[in-house]
C-alpha cells in the first residue's frame, strides 16, 4: 500500500512538471550608472553632445527598462526634469526619486539623481568639503557645483520592504587630482554612516579615477586607495568591483564611446554583500555607449549597467 502511494505521488509530481514546466528564475534587478552631461547655465555650451532637450527625452525613454537609475551631471534642472518625467510616465505610481539638493550657498546642485520603480524607504545627501576653485581652474573648476554623495535605501518590492539595498551614487573631483583622495575619505564616511551591514549595497558613479588593468595591478594606485577606503567603511560587507569580477582583464573603458577598448574606465558599479550571505548576486555587467542617430551618442560617457538577482 505504501509503495502504491509513493508511485501515485511520483506520477502526480511528474504531471505537475509537465503542465507547468521548470521553475522560472526571478527577473533580475537592472541597475545603471550614467553620467549624462547636462551642464548648468552658461557652461551648457560645453556639452559635447548638445541638444539637451532631445537627449533628455530620449534618455527618459531608453532608461525606463531599468529598475534603478543613478545619474550624474544632471546639473541643469530643465533636462533633468524632462528625463525624470519620461521615467515617471513609464513607471506610473511605482516611480520614486531622490535628487541631490542645491546648497544654501548659491552653488549649483551636485548633479546627482536616483530614480527607481522600486520603493525608496529613505534617502540622504552630503557635499564634499574640498573641490577645485575657479581662481585656480577657471571654468573647469568643480567648485561651481556642490558635488557630493546621494544615498537611497531601495526595497526589493512593495511587499518585501524588509529586504533592501543601500544605493550610493557620486561624482568625484574632475580637475584637481590632489583633492580626490580627501573625497574618497568623505565618501567612505558617508557610506559608514548610512549603510546597513545586514543588507547589500551598491556604490555607483563617475569616480574620475582610472581602473584599468594596470591600475588594478598597482597596489599604490588611486583605484586601490578608494577601494580600501570604501571597504574600511563597511567592514561587515564584501565589496567588489563588478567589471573585473565578471570580465577579468578586459579594459571596459567608459570615457570614449567609440569602443570599450580605448580610453579609461572611470565609471563604476561596486557591489557589496554581507560576508555571511550573497543576498544580491551579479549576473552580468555591461558598458553601454547609447549610440544615437541624431547626436551620435547620448552623452560623452558610456553608462555602466548590471543585472542583479536577489538571493535568500
Amino acid at each position: 500500500m505504501a509503495c502504491s502511494s509513493r508511485v501515485r505521488m511520483a506520477l502526480l509530481l511528474a504531471a505537475v512538471c509537465l503542465t507547468w514546466g521548470p521553475a522560472r528564475a526571478a527577473e533580475p534587478v537592472r541597475a545603471i550608472s550614467y553620467n549624462v552631461q547636462f551642464l548648468p547655465s552658461l557652461a551648457s555650451i560645453a556639452n559635447k553632445r548638445g541638444n539637451t532637450k532631445y537627449r533628455a527625452a530620449e534618455l527618459g525613454r531608453k532608461l525606463a527598462v531599468y529598475d534603478i537609475v543613478g545619474l550624474q551631471e544632471v546639473f541643469d534642472d530643465a533636462p533633468r526634469n524632462l528625463l525624470l518625467a519620461g521615467l515617471k510616465q513609464a513607471w506610473g505610481d511605482a516611480y520614486a526619486e531622490a535628487v541631490h539638493p542645491r546648497p544654501a550657498d548659491g552653488r549649483f546642485n551636485g548633479g546627482l539623481a536616483i530614480a527607481t520603480r522600486l520603493p525608496i524607504l529613505a534617502w540622504h545627501a552630503t557635499y564634499y568639503t574640498k573641490s577645485s576653485q575657479p581662481k585656480e581652474y577657471g571654468l573647469r573648476a568643480d567648485g561651481f557645483a556642490a558635488k557630493g554623495v546621494l544615498h537611497a535605501r531601495i526595497a526589493r518590492s512593495a511587499e518585501r520592504r524588509d529586504e533592501f539595498v543601500d544605493v550610493f551614487i557620486t561624482h568625484l573631483e574632475a580637475a584637481a587630482d590632489e583633492l580626490r583622495p580627501s573625497q574618497y575619505k568623505e565618501l567612505a564616511a558617508f557610506i559608514a554612516e548610512h549603510h546597513d551591514p545586514a543588507h547589500p549595497m551598491l556604490v555607483m558613479g563617475d569616480f574620475n579615477t582610472h581602473g584599468n588593468p594596470a591600475d588594478q595591478d598597482d597596489a599604490t594606485s588611486a583605484y586601490h586607495q578608494v577601494l580600501t577606503d570604501m571597504r574600511g567603511a563597511a567592514p561587515k560587507l564584501r565589496l567588489v568591483d563588478l567589471w573585473p569580477t565578471l570580465h577579468g582583464r578586459e579594459l571596459g573603458g567608459t570615457n570614449e564611446q567609440e569602443s570599450t577598448e580605448i580610453g579609461n574606465r572611470i565609471d563604476y558599479i561596486f557591489l557589496a554583500n554581507p560576508v555571511t550571505a550573497e543576498l544580491l548576486r551579479p549576473r552580468a555587467v555591461r558598458v553601454n555607449p547609447f549610440p544615437d542617430e541624431k547626436t551620435k551618442f547620448l552623452s560623452d560617457h558610456s553608462a555602466v549597467e548590471a543585472d542583479l538577482e536577489w538571493g535568500r
